[in-house]
């Protein structure tokens, strides 16, 4: 168990627990980034669209601190 992990759940009772929850707001995301391109937005000419771009990356990176970083980045708009 990560030392990390304040909930006491083993890491796959954490993903059991939310895999279905975040495989469907993931879907979501991607959904609205589908909208958006076929809406004709192009992130060169939309800062909103390029910070979400920036800030979704953060979701899957390998660096720690995702929620905190994700947070930061959004308080800088």
């Amino acid at each position: 168990m990560s030392k990390d992990n304040s909930s006491g759940l083993s890491g796959k009772a954490l993903l059991d627990l939310y895999y279905h929850d975040v495989r469907s707001h993931l879907l979501e995301a991607a959904a609205a980034f589908d909208r958006f391109e076929r809406a004709g937005l192009d992130p060169a000419n939309e800062p909103r669209l390029q910070k979400l771009r920036e800030i979704a990356a953060i979701v899957y990176d390998l660096q720690p601190n995702r929620a905190k970083r994700f947070l930061e980045a959004l308080s800088y708009e």
